[in-house]
This record gives structure tokens, C-alpha cells and sequence, in this order.
């Protein structure tokens, strides 16, 4: 007679400290299907061996654009260097496109939120500088005697 108060044998018969049957070999039993809910699955990659991979960006990442330069402030200094070397050869003349090069940089730095101001008014004041050095070379040319 069996006992109606013994309980289901949790190793399936093997034994005190023996694993569970393992299930034979075969085909590996398919997870059950999920609904999909009228949504297209997305495509099953197999699993294999090493690191897994990161998923990939559908898109690069976006970096925010340069800001606008204010090229008439790098011209006015350019002129404004070129025009101090050259002040003996007619370079006052170069000084003077300069410094209208530098005023309307200025103009156009509080427009571009004070991008490329220091640089206009550098270029103002090398230009002024070389203006000045001009003045002063004709001055000492006609004032000299020959």
C-alpha cells in the first residue's frame, strides 16, 4: 500500500545529491510565439560565439555647425600687418582700405553676436598706426631739405 501523505519525488527517482534527468539530444524545443499584434517581427540574427556586437545607428551623429566667421576683421589685420611693412612704398594707401575694413567689421560683429570684434578693432588700430607712420614719412620727405 502506498503512502497518501508522501510527497513527489523532486530528482525523478536518481537519488539523494544526483542532477535531474537531462532531456535528450534532438532538435532544441522553439520558444513559444509571441503576438506581434499586426506589427512586422524584425528578423532573428543567430547567436555567435565572442563578444556580442552593439546595435547599430540607423544615422551619424550630428555635430552643431561652425559658428560664422567674420572675415573683414582677418582682412582688416592682414592689410593692417601688410601695410606697415610696405609704409615707405605708398602702404598708407593699403591703411586706409583697412580701416574701412576694420569699421565695417565692427559693424557686422554686433550683428553676429560679437563674433570677430577684438579682431576688427585690432585691425583699426594697425591700420591707424600705419596711416600715422605714412603721414609722418611724407611729412619728414617734403620737411627735410635735399
Amino acid at each position: 500500500m502506498s503512502n497518501p501523505y508522501q510527497q513527489p519525488d523532486p530528482y525523478n527517482g536518481s537519488g539523494y545529491g544526483q542532477q535531474p534527468q537531462q532531456p535528450g539530444y534532438g532538435y532544441p524545443q522553439q520558444p513559444p510565439q509571441q503576438p506581434n499584434y499586426g506589427y512586422p517581427q524584425a528578423p532573428q540574427q543567430p547567436q555567435g560565439y565572442g563578444y556580442p556586437q552593439a546595435p547599430q545607428q540607423p544615422y551619424p551623429p550630428v555635430y552643431p555647425a561652425a559658428p560664422p566667421q567674420n572675415t573683414l576683421a582677418t582682412a582688416s589685420a592682414a592689410i593692417g600687418v601688410v601695410s606697415i611693412l610696405t609704409v615707405c612704398f605708398y602702404g598708407w594707401l593699403l591703411a586706409l582700405v583697412g580701416v574701412g575694413l576694420g569699421i565695417g567689421a565692427l559693424n557686422k560683429s554686433s550683428q553676429l553676436g560679437g563674433q570677430g570684434r577684438g579682431v576688427a578693432i585690432g585691425g583699426i588700430v594697425i591700420n591707424t598706426l600705419a596711416l600715422l607712420i605714412g603721414v609722418a614719412v611724407v611729412v619728414l620727405y617734403v620737411v627735410i631739405p635735399k
